[in-house]
């Protein structure tokens, strides 16, 4: 019985290790919250000065803005090129607390340090929201079908646990 509960807390392991794969549309988000944070705001961990610059095209005066300027950040699904030229974009919305929104599209590009996404310009306008216009879960068919098949293996690992310490006390309880 040991080694179902060491397989299991090996298997909980190895599916945490596969979740380090970054969406654009969340290194994109978080970029725009950072911008949220005034002068504490670091948009450049997200592209350096390459971020930093876009985030002044963005909201020219993020760094002297208050805390909390932002009221609502809605993203985009990303869309990714195939190519050394295509372009990246994904679109956002952005609404101030005194009524102003923004609306672009931040483009992004595969980070070789990190492996993830950085941010490397963002443009305003272009991007058309239409009321019915709905924003991307950001997940794939496929990416779907691996979070349901990892919450079975939980789940099932979960009750074989509880069943083990149950098994477990009901003979300590006996002796």
């Amino acid at each position: 019985m040991r080694r179902g509960v060491i397989a299991c807390l090996l298997l909980v392991v190895v599916l945490s290790a596969c979740s380090s794969n970054e969406r654009p549309e969340g290194v994109v988000e978080r970029w725009l919250l950072s911008l949220n944070q005034g002068a504490a705001g670091t948009p450049d961990r997200y592209g350096g000065e390459e971020a930093t610059l876009a985030a002044s095209n963005v909201l020219p005066d993020w760094r002297t803005s208050e805390h909390g300027t932002l009221d609502r950040v809605q993203v985009g699904a990303a869309a990714i090129g195939r190519g050394a030229a295509a372009e990246r974009g994904v679109p956002f919305r952005v609404e101030t607390k005194n009524g102003d929104v923004i609306t672009g599209a931040a483009f992004v590009h595969p980070c070789v340090s990190t492996g993830g996404w950085c941010v490397d310009g963002a443009g305003l306008g272009g991007v058309e929201h239409a009321s019915g216009w709905t924003w991307s879960a950001g997940a794939g068919a496929s990416d779907w079908a691996w979070a349901v098949g990892a919450a079975i293996v939980l789940a099932l690992s979960a009750v074989g646990l509880v069943a083990a310490v149950r098994r477990t006390a009901g003979r300590g309880a006996g002796a």
